[in-house]
């Protein structure tokens, strides 16, 4: 009888371990699922302040272009980011002439940052602005 006792309590203890084990490793993976949704939403962000600093970039690039050389129609530019994680980066400039005024043109400065050509993992800022004649940039969206 008592041997029946021992057996039927060691079966409880066994079971009472197995429902303690699968609860820390429920929890466990709910932190690491929490961990790694927090972790891709900080790169994400990360790169969005990227993408903004590559397109403002752009913008300035454009000005300066366009005071240099008044017949400046836009590029696309590849340029090096140095130490970051993000291999392809890519701003387009457009310049045309405004359809409200002929003494005003218009640009429009795209920037694209990513991790590979032809990555999923994508950002993509854009700028439209208006430069008037002699070059004073002037905001519009």
């Amino acid at each position: 009888m008592n041997q029946l006792k021992s057996r039927s309590r060691s079966g409880t203890i066994l079971i009472c371990v197995l429902a303690c084990l699968g609860i820390v490793i429920a929890l466990v993976m709910t932190t690491m699922q929490s961990s790694l949704r927090g972790r891709r939403e900080v790169r994400m962000q990360r790169q969005l302040i990227q993408a903004e600093f590559l397109c403002e970039a752009g913008v300035q690039r454009a000005v300066q272009q366009l005071k240099k050389a008044p017949e400046y129609k836009g590029e696309k530019w590849f340029p090096k980011l140095g130490s970051t994680s993000y291999e392809n980066a890519a701003i387009e400039i457009r310049i045309e002439p405004s359809m409200d005024d002929i003494n005003t043109l218009r640009a429009q400065v795209i920037a694209t940052l990513a991790n590979s050509a032809d990555s999923n993992d994508r950002m993509q800022r854009s700028h439209t602005f208006s430069i008037g004649l002699p070059f004073s940039s002037t905001e519009s969206k």
